[in-house]
């Protein structure tokens, strides 16, 4: 073996090693934003709704479907009788949307004898091409069904696509809220188990100094019991920190789409201190969220659905007066007088008389189009008090993690001091304990605070419109 091979047979070797050591994996903090992207691409209710869109697409589709060329072709033979004669007639109609105007062009052939009253029927040896329009001058000329239908379905797809904004916004509203609550749960249990390390550490030293005589065993047992309460609150807040994490993963999910609990290590180690908020007038907020949020573009689009319904409805009450023509000219060998090109014009007036169908449509559609004006008016009401809701949560939650900073500080201070005062035997443990006690309750008071704003500030979010 060459020294080239066997320089090659050990690079492999080396390779193949690497592949299987283990690997080393740093969890990073879990974001707010990292939850929020889970959710808009594998969340199921955000696919749900995906598929409304589609079938609002579908329907669409559907009724542009109305326009579409329709192809017939007739054929009549009647060999049997005093007169043989057969028809073959191909027709080719094309509504369109000018005016609800339709053309046709076709072809016929027939050939054989007829009957004086159905020489109509008869085309020289190489048929006769024919064609025509049918223009609506009133009823079905500015809108008809089929226009009404494309515009209704087109309207609909946009409406979908609003509420699947409407159903992430607030899927995302509930991730985050539900991604802050485990934010805090971590950072309480964190809370307690640096109680629980300070009397382990107290524990020691305890221990040290009823060796050598300096305290009473009592205060052993005392902090034994310290230890015992301390646990039970660690094991308490292990347990709410993992249920917090489980239910954060209904809004975490792999690539096959199962959820996934986060590591306790992606759990951040502390939530950022609110800073002073310079809100606008609340008439800003209000418009600004009547222009951005999904639910009041989707009743609006709505709206021009029902305005659409309306004024086909309000079309429909008249009467029906259509202009006809035709042109048509014979092929091939035959009777003289079906050589000439044939033109003709005519009119056709129709009016239900009791326009029973036509008045009831239009006081269904105006009942419509009422019921979502009122749905307009509720929901500007509706988003007024929210985002005045919203803003007093702000303002109170942060004045409220102002005022617990303030209460950690003096806890802090107070448990320092009794410290002192302990070693040097002007205190005892109860005291001591208490003072501890103080602080993480302070502790647990501020986080509570601080995870109450950060929803407080979702909830204005998603009152405005976005998160």
């Amino acid at each position: 073996m060459s020294s080239r091979d066997l320089f090659a047979c050990l690079f492999g070797l080396v390779v193949w090693a690497l592949t299987l050591a283990p690997r080393v994996s740093r969890a990073e903090p879990l974001t707010l934003e990292d939850v929020l992207e889970s959710v808009a691409e594998t969340h199921p209710t955000i696919e749900r709704a995906g598929m409304s869109v589609a079938r609002a697409d579908g329907e669409a589709l559907a009724a542009r479907g109305g326009f579409d060329p329709v192809l017939s072709i007739r054929g009549l033979w009647s060999p049997i009788g005093y007169y043989d004669n057969g028809q073959v007639e191909t027709q080719l109609r094309q509504p369109t949307p000018l005016w609800g105007a339709s053309v046709y062009a076709g072809y016929r052939i027939g050939w054989g004898s007829y009957p004086p009253y159905r020489g109509g029927y008869q085309t020289l040896s190489g048929g006769e091409l024919r064609a025509g329009v049918d223009i609506p001058l009133w009823r079905d000329g500015p809108i008809d069904a089929r226009r009404a239908k494309i515009e209704r379905t087109r309207l609909g797809v946009e409406a979908a696509q609003q509420r699947r904004d409407l159903a992430l916004l607030a899927v995302q509203r509930a991730a985050a809220r539900t991604y802050w609550s485990w934010v805090a749960a971590g950072l309480r249990r964190d809370v307690t188990r640096a109680l629980l390390e300070l009397a382990e550490r107290r524990d020691v030293g305890l221990r040290e100094l009823a060796a050598a005589g300096a305290v009473e065993s009592m205060q052993l047992v005392d902090n034994r019991r310290l230890i015992l309460d301390r646990t039970t609150r660690a094991i308490d807040a292990e347990r709410r920190f993992q249920e917090a994490a489980i239910a954060l993963s209904l809004y975490l999910r792999d690539d096959q789409l199962a959820p996934v609990v986060p590591d306790e290590r992606q759990a951040p180690r502390s939530i950022a201190a609110p800073r002073a908020l310079a809100l606008p007038p609340i008439e800003r907020d209000i418009e600004d969220a009547m222009h951005r949020r999904p639910d009041v573009i989707a009743a609006q689009t709505s709206r021009r659905a029902a305005a659409v319904q309306l004024r086909l409805a309000r079309n429909q009450r008249a009467p029906a007066i259509n202009l006809q023509s035709f042109v048509a000219k014979d092929l091939g060998e035959g009777p003289a007088q079906l050589r000439p090109v044939e033109w003709g014009a005519g009119a056709v007036f129709e009016l239900p008389l009791a326009l029973r169908e036509a008045r009831g449509a239009y006081r269904a559609a105006r009942a419509e189009l009422g019921a979502v004006d009122a749905e307009l008016r509720q929901l500007r009401d509706q988003i007024a008090a929210e985002l005045r809701a919203a803003r007093v949560a702000l303002e109170t939650s942060r004045r409220a993690v102002a005022l617990a900073d303030a209460h950690v500080n003096v806890a802090h201070e107070l448990a320092a001091a009794e410290r002192t005062r302990l070693r040097e035997g002007a205190s005892d443990l109860l005291a001591v304990n208490l003072r501890e006690l103080a602080v993480a309750d302070a502790e647990l008071a501020r986080i509570d605070a601080l995870a109450t704003f950060q929803h407080a500030l979702i909830d204005y979010r998603v009152a405005l419109g976005s998160i």
